[in-house]
């Protein structure tokens, strides 16, 4: 029970700080994209699963996939822009077979100028998460 409480209160805080990292943004006068760095910082190994951890990133944009992030290892980072609007980004486990919902992020609207880091990373109770500076 205290584990399922700590992914709910992890799933919570992690949606909580994505909304308020984008509300905090000022808008570019003359641009229509935002730039965001994506980094997975989870050691498998801390889970008893592989150290690489493979996963499947799925970013959605005004509710379609605009892009697949195919066997997203541990260490690795991805630099992007993109244009505003809103997103969702699922994250799924390879090693898991499932979605990992305390790392799904949005649906929230990005505006054009936003500039973030979405890191992977461990939260309460070694629960996976996405962390957005």
């Amino acid at each position: 029970m205290n584990t399922r409480r700590n992914l709910v209160l992890a799933v919570l805080a992690s949606v909580m700080l994505f909304a308020l990292a984008f509300a905090a943004f000022p808008v570019k006068a003359d641009g229509h994209t935002w730039d965001v760095s994506v980094y997975h910082g989870i050691n498998g190994r801390s889970l008893g699963l592989s150290k690489e951890l493979p996963v499947d990133v799925s970013i959605y944009k005004d509710g379609a996939v605009i892009a697949y992030l195919n066997d997203f290892t541990f260490g690795e980072r991805i630099n992007a822009t993109l244009p505003a609007g809103e997103y969702k980004i699922e994250v799924f486990s390879q090693e898991l077979g499932t979605i990992v919902p305390s790392m799904t992020l949005g649906p929230v609207e990005i505006p054009a100028g936003a500039d973030l880091v979405i890191r992977a990373g461990l939260g309460a109770g070694k629960t996976p998460v996405l962390m957005v500076k």
